[in-house]
């Protein structure tokens, strides 16, 4: 390990060997403030870092390698509880996705299972009825069923199919106002921007909660409420 004997500090070069992160990573976590360089030579830019700095620098490398976000990487360096919190997450995923694996396979072999009972109708609200449409067809892929009066999202034999209906005096008369419901998907932060592109008012931005998983709120164009939930 050699050092800048002048300053103490380790170049960016060194500083790589040592902390397991390639140079691209260290510059990439400097621009965007997660281990800033203990100086920056301003004729030339090179990055320098002390040794103590290591230590920091090697967890950030064992968090890069379990995929973690930047954002908890940033809350790990002062905090390593939110590691713990994050491990939590992926194996709530992990588990998740066993499950999803075993339906897969309960389905090539079984077909179509059913455990319990399952929400697959909502009635809405739709004032502007083209607009509501144009919702749903761009924030979620929901396709359109003139016969039903009613958006459907996934198909049939999967455990994504759900049906919005919308009320309707001739076909479906619904007294009653906006409905509030929730919706699963993959990923909710990701869902809440698309919603929001495609025309959804903000309700409450993409959260976590000890009681629940991760969730947001938005309001479609005709007002009605709906819950995104980490799936």
């Amino acid at each position: 390990m050699l050092l800048d004997v002048s300053e103490h500090l380790l170049s960016i070069g060194n500083f790589a060997l040592v902390s397991g992160l390639p140079i691209t990573a260290l510059r990439h976590y400097d621009d965007v403030g997660v281990l800033r360089p203990a100086a920056v030579d301003p004729a030339t830019g090179y990055r320098r870092y002390r040794p103590d700095q290591a230590a920091a620098a090697r967890l950030l490398a064992s968090l890069r390698r379990q995929e973690v976000p930047i954002e908890t990487m940033r809350a790990a360096l002062t905090d390593l509880a939110v590691v713990s919190a994050y491990r939590d997450q992926l194996l709530d995923r992990a588990r998740h996705l066993s499950a999803l694996l075993e339906d897969s396979d309960n389905h090539q072999g079984k077909g179509i299972v059913m455990k319990g009972s399952r929400l697959t109708q909502v009635t809405i609200v739709a004032p502007d009825l083209p607009a509501s449409i144009a919702f749903y067809q761009a924030a979620f892929d929901a396709e359109w069923l003139e016969d039903i009066h009613s958006l459907q999202f996934g198909s049939y034999d999967d455990g994504n199919f759900f049906l919005l209906t919308v009320a309707d005096p001739q076909i479906h008369p619904w007294p009653g106002g906006p409905a509030k419901f929730g919706l699963l998907v993959p990923d909710v932060d990701a869902a809440h921007a698309k919603a929001l592109a495609a025309g959804a008012v903000l309700v409450c931005e993409p959260e976590d909660k000890p009681w629940k998983p991760r969730a947001s709120c938005v309001a479609d164009p005709g007002g009605n409420n709906i819950d995104l939930y980490q799936a």
